[in-house]
């Protein structure tokens, strides 16, 4: 780990050392997968831990400071490209945006308002149910380039702080946003939706939880309506770091296995496709309508 100590003692990675530094996070990584190794985690963590600070990036991630991982705050700071004002951790935050699972994350949230401005109901104003909907950047986005929309969102977070951010982030757009602090296992609409979007939280499902959660939410679609869940792929090559450096774990899934997923909660293949945004690092289930979910 001498490479990773000298970077750390220079202040961070020039651009020159990335495939260099991912290289060696890939070897210790797997080193430490296996009970035997000669090193232990603990001796990583006392060489990193000068760049573990809560005013970094990888350090955000690291310790939770809201008490879970990807919260509101570190995906807004994602989708802005945020770096820390020190310049002792600038380095390390420019390292961290490079990296391929934030660039899919930005990459989501395009995705996300792609969907919506191509939907058949666009131009009419659509109902959109937005599951774990976090800092509420997506629909600041969507309002600012299409501020005469007739669209309506209910986002459910369980977090009353994140709530609190959006609502002032997207203060100007209130009248067609509404938030609710819920559990979303608990929770019942009271209306049905165009498109049921959900960005990460899928990612800290286990399977169980995942299909449950599937064919509840399916059952709140319009006849037209789509459910589209975003989910990490096992192609994701950032994944040493977020778990070395963030400790930062999520279900990565491929496509067969979202089909899978679909499938065991009633869902046929015709109503089923998987897309990705163009890394290839998140993948979108997409799900459409069925009068029968049982049944199809």
């Amino acid at each position: 780990m001498d490479f990773i100590k000298q970077l750390v003692e220079k202040k961070g990675p020039e651009k020159s050392d990335y495939h260099a530094l991912h290289v060696e996070i890939e070897r210790i990584g797997t080193l430490l997968d296996h009970p035997s190794a000669s090193i232990q985690y603990s001796d990583f963590l006392d060489i990193i831990f000068p760049v573990l600070s809560v005013e970094t990036m990888q350090g955000f991630a690291f310790h939770k400071p809201h008490g879970y991982s990807g919260d509101y705050e570190i995906i807004d700071r994602i989708y802005r490209k945020w770096k820390s004002g020190k310049e002792e951790f600038r380095k390390w935050d420019e390292f961290f945006h490079a990296q391929e699972a934030p660039i899919a994350v930005r990459n989501r949230k395009k995705f996300f308002l792609d969907t919506l401005v191509s939907s058949a109901q666009f131009k009419e104003g659509m109902h959109v149910l937005n599951v774990g909907s976090g800092p509420g950047r997506d629909m600041l986005e969507f309002f600012q380039e299409n501020s005469d929309s007739r669209t309506s969102f209910d986002c459910i977070d369980y977090d009353r702080d994140s709530i609190a951010y959006a609502q002032e982030l997207c203060a100007p757009y209130l009248d067609r946003i509404r938030f609710l602090q819920k559990n979303i296992f608990r929770f019942t609409p009271d209306r049905e939706y165009d498109i049921i979007w959900s960005a990460g939280l899928f990612d800290y499902l286990d399977d169980r939880k995942f299909v449950f959660l599937l064919g509840k939410l399916r059952a709140y679609l319009k006849p037209e309506g789509t459910l589209v869940i975003g989910n990490f792929s096992r192609k994701n090559p950032t994944r040493k770091y977020m778990e070395l450096f963030g400790k930062w774990f999520l279900y990565h899934r491929n496509e067969e296995e979202l089909v899978d997923l679909a499938r065991a909660a009633g869902v046929s293949d015709r109503h089923v496709h998987v897309f990705s945004e163009p890394l290839g690092v998140n993948l979108f289930l997409h799900v459409s309508h069925s009068s029968s979910p049982a049944g199809d």
